[in-house]
């Protein structure tokens, strides 16, 4: 009888028939990443392009809101601009993360990833050079869009590129993308007031896409990019199932969907909640500081977790579990231990890159990893913009916070409801293959029938 730690382990790749019929381009990859003579420079090429392009799929979101007064005051914007400005994020998850998929189809994975990279240099850099807000938004969008995009075809590259340590390159990801996510909430402001305003301190940014792009181009030197390639032969010339016919792609978008919507609101909220509690501006954005900070050792923990697979669904329902109590804190005690909730906050904040991390585990060649992720992140963040909408006007109703914190203590509770199905083992690919598994019913219905005669 199996313990749930060998249930939870995702299925080893020496023995995974899939993975082992992994596409020429990415085996090719795997085979660079173990030969010393040729793959050593190139690896640390590679684990530095994804540090550097993770990194960069953050900061056009996360390095506004520090100087937002300031962009008001510089444009003269009205309330529904500077809604909009704050809403820009989350409509490019939803639009540009849907058709990441097949941009990456269409030019391939380096050309895909050399596009992510100069939408967002372009977007970060050109936005602070006009005079006028529309080019500021329209520029604002296009980085934006590259983040969007990156967002789905980076892993993608990732596990593409490194078939037989993806643990390793899984956490170097996630813990960019939380330093891509937390540093500009933290230097953003002190660097506009070192540099003399804010248009510097928004366009330094703009260096990490520009340093991604000169690596980019110099490990394309060294060979070519890894792909998504041609089909598995046990499924070519069968036609693949929709995406959505895989309940395990459901139960990944509703936990990434849950988990985002919970971000939202504490990026968006948790600072207002903290000082209608009566704590003063300055120690508020400290404990919104903790919260996002908590992003950066999730990123190295919470993927090394998922990738091993031992007790995954118990440690994310564990997370869920920490964000009720930041959740009950705020709404029983909110000046008593601030800090204490912001850091259960923080720890259920872990979720963001389970969620990521499962989308990898759960599958197995890199183009259902693309159509997974490409299905996932847009729906998941369409589900994620509605939160804070709907907290404001609940709150607006009731003028207080009970019923909203109330409501968020119900839905973390969902969320970890989600992770426990979400973490289930299997895979996807297994459900997107149903002509294969029929062929092999039929193969063995013919062999009865040859024996039978």
């Amino acid at each position: 009888m199996e313990s749930e730690a060998d249930t939870d382990r995702p299925p080893e790749i020496a023995h995974d028939p899939a993975r082992q019929a992994l596409p020429e381009p990415a085996a090719q990859a795997g085979q660079r990443e173990a030969s010393p003579t040729s793959s050593r420079f190139g690896t640390v090429l590679a684990l530095l392009s994804i540090v550097l392009m993770a990194a960069c799929l953050r900061p056009a979101a996360t390095s506004l809101g520090p100087v937002l007064a300031e962009v008001e005051a510089a444009f003269g914007l009205q309330g529904w601009q500077t809604g909009l400005l704050t809403a820009l994020p989350g409509a490019a998850y939803v639009v540009f993360g849907a058709v990441a998929f097949l941009v990456l189809r269409r030019l391939g994975m380096f050309r895909a990833l050399l596009l992510c990279v100069v939408a967002i240099a372009v977007g970060l850099l050109v936005r602070v050079l006009g005079d006028g807000w529309a080019a500021f938004a329209g520029f604002t969008t296009l980085a934006l869009a590259g983040m969007a995009m990156g967002n789905v075809v980076l892993p993608v590259y990732v596990k593409a590129r490194f078939p037989t340590s993806q643990t390793r390159a899984v956490t170097v990801f996630m813990m960019a993308l939380g330093l891509g996510a937390a540093l500009p909430t933290l230097l953003t402001a002190p660097a506009a007031d070192v540099l003399g305003g804010w248009r510097p301190g928004l366009g330094l940014w703009a260096a990490l896409p520009v340093l991604a792009l000169v690596v980019w181009l110099a490990l394309r030197g060294l060979g070519p990019t890894p792909d998504l390639g041609a089909r598995t032969p046990s499924s070519a010339g069968a036609r693949p199932r929709a995406i959505t016919a895989s309940r395990g792609v459901w139960a990944l978008t509703l936990y990434f969907g849950l988990q985002s919507l919970h971000a939202y609101v504490q990026f968006g909220w948790a600072a207002q909640i903290y000082r209608d509690a009566g704590l003063d501006p300055v120690t508020a954005g400290l404990m919104v500081t903790i919260i996002v900070a908590g992003g950066i050792p999730g990123g190295f923990i919470a993927p090394q977790i998922v990738a091993r697979g031992r007790h995954v669904r118990p440690v994310l329902v564990g997370y869920a579990i920490a964000a009720m109590c930041g959740y009950a804190g705020l709404l029983l005690a909110p000046t008593t231990l601030p800090w204490l909730w912001a850091v259960g906050l923080a720890v259920g904040g872990f979720s963001f890159p389970s969620a990521l991390a499962l989308i990898t585990v759960r599958t197995r060649r890199p183009e259902v990893t693309a159509r997974t992720s490409g299905f996932v992140q847009p729906v998941g963040y369409l589900l994620a913009a509605v939160g804070p909408l709907l907290l404001g006007v609940v709150l607006e109703a009731t003028g207080s916070w009970e019923v909203p914190l109330i409501a968020l203590l119900v839905l973390a509770g969902l969320m970890g409801l989600a992770a426990w199905i979400a973490g289930a083992p299997g895979s996807v690919d297994a459900e997107l293959e149903p002509a294969r598994e029929a062929a092999d019913a039929d193969e063995a219905a013919e062999g009865a029938d040859v024996g039978g005669r």
